[in-house]
């Protein structure tokens, strides 16, 4: 705040001395760059003092398993259960509460602000434990979340739920816990590698000839959201260009940051968070990796 303040001092010493030249020659050619330059000053001086230096935090968090099933510790794809109950008491017993991407849209664009201490928790792939192990530690904390979902994985009946079997969501499952999750596009079919580039498989959702058939795809399976997370997080310029035709407003990377309003909707950073995360040290800004430049692809 003391670097802002001093900013707005030295532009407004320059502004008073642009601005008292120009009235003194008021018909000379240099009056009229100083004036322009004066102009430049102010819009500039206007823009620190009304910046909303406030940033939300999008957690992600993908596999979750208990202690006892975890024999991949570094996988950082798998949180274990009682991390993340810990996770989810800490951000209760401090204050924190959820919020919808709706919200989060609105607040990138500008339309409102949001607390201090507001959150967004996301999930990626649509696990069955996000289901059977997660949804209760939410609901508990009265907690909202985004469920991003692969939809060639949604099952049409649950499964007997096993912590050491990768298994995904079903509908049922999905329909009895939209008290606490939304349901959210992570591509119908497109979530996993086999586009070849340059002599690298990368993921075939940077091919945009399969994007019109995947998104219809998904639409079909009943979530019609302009909200998604990129597979892998992975994305280019031109894939989103073909997700904006298609109506959506707004995306997920999995690059390490913080949200704040004017940031580019489709090029959103989360946190990611696993097994042995401290979250305290996590959600401070100064601790976290901050908004970094975005290749135009290859975003991971």
């Amino acid at each position: 705040m003391e670097k802002i303040t001093l900013a707005l001092l030295a532009m407004l010493t320059c502004s008073i001395t642009l601005y008292s030249y120009a009235v003194t020659h008021p018909t000379n050619a240099l009056s009229h760059k100083a004036c322009t330059s004066w102009d430049i000053v102010k819009r500039k001086a206007f823009e620190l003092s009304h910046t909303d230096f406030s940033n939300q935090s999008v957690l992600m968090y993908h596999y979750i398993e208990p202690k006892l099933n975890n024999h991949e510790t570094d996988n950082k794809s798998i949180i274990n259960l009682e991390d993340f109950e810990q996770n989810m008491k800490y951000l209760h017993d401090e204050g924190y509460r959820t919020i919808t991407l709706n919200q989060l849209e609105q607040y990138v664009s500008g339309k409102i602000s949001l607390p201090q201490k507001s959150i967004v928790i996301t999930f990626d792939d649509g696990y069955q434990n996000n289901y059977t192990l997660a949804y209760p530690v939410l609901q508990k904390y009265n907690f909202h979340a985004s469920l991003f979902v692969i939809g060639s994985k949604i099952q049409d009946q649950p499964s007997e739920f096993e912590p050491a079997i990768n298994s995904f969501i079903s509908k049922p499952e999905m329909q009895a816990a939209t008290d606490v999750f939304e349901f959210n596009s992570h591509t119908y079919n497109l979530h996993h590698k086999g586009f070849m580039r340059c002599g690298n498989s990368v993921p075939v959702g940077l091919d945009t000839s399969l994007l019109d058939d995947d998104i219809q795809h998904m639409k079909q399976t009943g979530k019609d959201t302009p909200y998604l997370a990129y597979p892998f997080g992975y994305t280019s310029t031109q894939m989103i260009y073909k997700l904006q035709q298609h109506g959506y407003r707004m995306a997920f990377t999995v690059k390490s940051g913080f949200v704040h309003p004017g940031d580019h909707p489709m090029k959103l950073p989360r946190l990611t968070v696993t097994t042995g995360t401290d979250l305290a040290t996590l959600l401070q800004p100064e601790s976290s990796p901050q908004n970094e430049p975005f290749a135009s692809e290859n975003d991971q």
